[in-house]
């Protein structure tokens, strides 16, 4: 059984939280709104934004308190074998320095998402916080990507509280847009679904479209927040 370090993420996250804290104040005119539907709620939750730039999951930990219980979030990360035509970036994506900021990988491949998505299922079995993107992969053309059954699976087995967030939005934004403040980002909470309010946790042997069908209920209250 795979062991999973707690306090390393949280002090590399908490460091990560102020940086990005500071530049986003300084140099992007950022937004957060709805922090109060995370009142009330407890863990395991899985955090759901949709994926408009490498920068959302340097955002996504500031819609929570700087001393939230629910830190550190563990991100469901690609393989290293994905960020191979990242250019200089596939030398530091993935592996351990993922896993220091709290990023799993998925095991890809199987075709199988007991298998792929094995760490994330205990970290949930643990209340832990796990961020998915339900579409998978960032958007190409600024628009909502279809979704991907892998959250589905997840409420299913763990029976975790679903928090949708909108990010609206960092696509196509230049180093040139980040730091003249050109660009607004509105980051909006939603609000939270139990899983039992999920049709899929009445079924015994649910299809990959039943998994879909959690991720694409998920993309349409994001879509609603989209200005």
């Amino acid at each position: 059984m795979r062991r999973f370090n707690y306090y390393l993420p949280i002090v590399f996250q908490k460091i990560a939280y102020v940086v990005f804290f500071l530049l986003y104040k300084l140099f992007v005119k950022i937004e957060i709104r709805g922090k109060e539907h995370l009142l009330g709620i407890s863990r395991p939750i899985i955090l759901t934004p949709n994926h408009t730039h490498e920068l959302d999951v340097t955002a996504i930990p500031l819609v929570l308190p700087f001393f939230s219980s629910f830190l550190p979030i563990y991100f469901v990360a690609n393989s290293t074998e994905k960020f191979k035509t990242f250019g200089w970036r596939s030398y530091i994506y993935g592996g351990v320095f993922f896993n220091l900021l709290g990023g799993y990988a998925v095991y890809s491949g199987h075709k199988n998402y007991a298998i792929s998505l094995d760490n994330h299922i205990r970290l949930l079995r643990k209340k832990q916080t796990i961020c998915i993107f339900p579409e998978g992969k960032r958007t190409r053309d600024g628009q909502l990507n279809p979704a991907r059954g892998g959250l589905g699976y997840l409420v299913h087995t763990t029976g975790a509280t679903v928090v949708p967030i909108t990010i609206d939005t960092f696509f196509n934004m230049s180093v040139w847009d980040f730091f003249t403040r050109r660009r607004k980002v509105i980051i909006t909470v939603c609000t939270p679904i139990p899983a039992l309010s999920f049709e899929i946790m009445t079924k015994q042997n649910p299809t990959v479209d039943d998994y879909r069908g959690v991720g694409e209920r998920v993309l349409q209250m994001i879509n609603d927040k989209l200005e």
